[in-house]
């Protein structure tokens, strides 16, 4: 199994809105060429299953890998990026604006939760559990500090599209790394990661693929 965590392009639009495919107008003119870029550049790899986030820029990434591969993208709610607070509780982008700025002078061992939005352990808490029922999905179960395969000849491969806070969180998870305030893992626009998995005895570890097939020149 590999699991290719995949950073949309660069956005348009209302980065908030939620879609269902196909989208269009939620990635800006240098995104749309950032996501064909992707596509050409995994053309050789095949993919068995492609997932995105439910906001738009995050679909629209993934549409140009998904038709080339000839798959649907299957939309998943719980890797959506970090809900601001005029998202979670109805207030206004403005009063969201003068939050971020103000949260963005705090220290970081004041920053777990602020009044900005979800905080580390909220995403932590939708996020990690939709990873773990993922992998179960495709015969994959924590367990033993690991992971045990349901078939370990597995040589599958998925792609899953999101953003550079929720694949950061997840990111770190997968490897092991403690929940931080701010992740420590940042995602270039359409950058990826590869995660893989090495056997020792009947569990099997993740492990990064610390030189993925393709590196996003940004303009």
């Amino acid at each position: 199994m590999e699991v290719y965590l995949i950073r949309h392009g660069r956005t348009a639009g209302d980065p908030h809105a939620h879609f269902e495919p196909p989208v269009k107008g939620c990635l800006s003119d240098l995104g749309v060429e950032q996501a064909e870029a992707l596509a050409a550049a995994l053309n050789d790899t095949r993919f068995d299953a492609i997932y995105a986030s439910p906001l738009g820029r995050t679909i629209q990434t993934a549409q140009p890998l998904a038709r080339t591969q000839g798959l649907e993208i299957t939309v998943l709610p719980w890797i959506e990026e970090w809900r601001p607070a005029h998202i979670m509780d109805g207030g206004d982008d403005a009063n969201y604006e003068t939050m971020m700025a103000a949260s963005a002078e705090l220290h970081p061992e004041k920053s777990w939760k602020t009044d900005a939005g979800e905080g580390t352990f909220e995403m932590a808490h939708r996020i990690i559990p939709g990873w773990i029922k993922l992998m179960e999905e495709h015969g994959i179960h924590a367990g033993h500090g690991g992971y045990l395969f349901d078939n370990p000849d597995d040589a599958s491969r998925i792609a899953l599209f999101a953003h550079g806070g929720s694949l950061g969180l997840l990111t770190a998870f997968i490897l092991g790394i403690p929940l931080q305030p701010f992740s420590p893992i940042s995602f270039m626009e359409t950058g990826l990661a590869v995660i893989t998995f090495i056997r020792r005895s009947d569990v099997w570890y993740p492990q990064l693929r610390v030189e993925p097939p393709y590196r996003p020149s940004i303009a």
